[in-house]
């Protein structure tokens, strides 16, 4: 070993994980064992091990407060496409919401929207299932953006 050895860096490399203690010293020019009795001294893999878990405990919080981001976009949209559909069916008095549900625009009307009542009321009933049963996210709302456009 004629170069200095960073056994700080070589100690670091190790704790971030991803490379084996033999693979390292070969990288180094340590002598294994050297590298194995200062390791096991140092309490290398306990510090590895630490630092696995911390990542991992990260890794879970920024899921969580996805998920939770998630659940407010989710509900601020079912708010809007609720509201829509109020709107739609105001715009129908005297009929019933069994009616509504099956009827369409009138032919001035479908030519100006797009939508049914009908259409946005099962994008809607699909949304309230797949969020009551955890499976809605994001991804899943954009046909939704059509829907509720002015």
């Amino acid at each position: 070993m004629g170069k200095a050895v960073s056994w700080r860096k070589i100690k670091a490399e190790y704790v971030a994980g991803g490379i084996s203690q033999r693979a390292i010293a070969k990288k180094w020019g340590v002598p294994f064992g050297t590298l194995q009795k200062r390791a096991r001294v140092e309490k290398w893999a306990a510090k590895r091990k630490a630092a696995d878990d911390e990542a991992v405990a990260k890794a879970s919080q920024k899921t969580a407060e996805a998920v939770a981001d998630n659940a407010v976009v989710l509900e601020r949209i079912k708010g809007k496409l609720l509201a829509r559909l109020e709107t739609m069916v105001d715009e129908f008095p005297g009929r019933n919401a069994a009616e509504l549900k099956v009827r369409t625009f009138d032919r001035k009307k479908a030519t100006e929207t797009k939508y049914s009542i009908r259409d946005i009321a099962a994008v809607y009933a699909a949304l309230e299932e797949k969020t009551a049963k955890g499976g809605a996210d994001i991804e899943d709302l954009s046909v939704l953006a059509d829907l509720l456009k002015e």
